[in-house]
């Protein structure tokens, strides 16, 4: 299977297309729809997040679907349950930031030391 190839310009043009029919439309802005439009694989669009040609217009791309979905979802007109599991999967809500403890050094002086024993 060869490799869907896709330049910079023809993203963005597909992309605000994609866009552009969908409001013309009514329709719901989804990830899997947009990537059907730009003729590339999810995992494809993934990895195009990572190139630095593409990383403006895919983290724009998926920052308005992920605001299309919250604003909706807030509005109840998309279900509150789909709408958190599709921005849990795609967007990383909910995912844990690790934390990492810090160390703390407390300094005290002979009489606190003293008091402390």
């Amino acid at each position: 299977m060869r490799k869907t190839t896709i330049t910079p310009t023809q993203f963005a043009k597909r992309a605000a297309s994609y866009f552009m029919r969908c409001d013309e439309d009514k329709r719901p802005y989804s990830l899997s729809a947009l990537c059907l439009s730009l003729n590339i694989t999810k995992r494809r669009f993934a990895a195009l997040r990572g190139d630095a040609d593409f990383a403006e217009a895919v983290e724009m791309a998926l920052l308005k679907i992920e605001a299309y979905i919250e604003e909706n979802s807030m509005a109840g007109k998309i279900n509150g349950t789909l709408a958190l599991a599709v921005l849990k999967e795609n967007f990383g809500w909910g995912e844990k930031t690790p934390q990492t403890a810090e160390r703390v050094e407390v300094l005290m002086s002979e009489e606190v030391q003293a008091l402390a024993k």
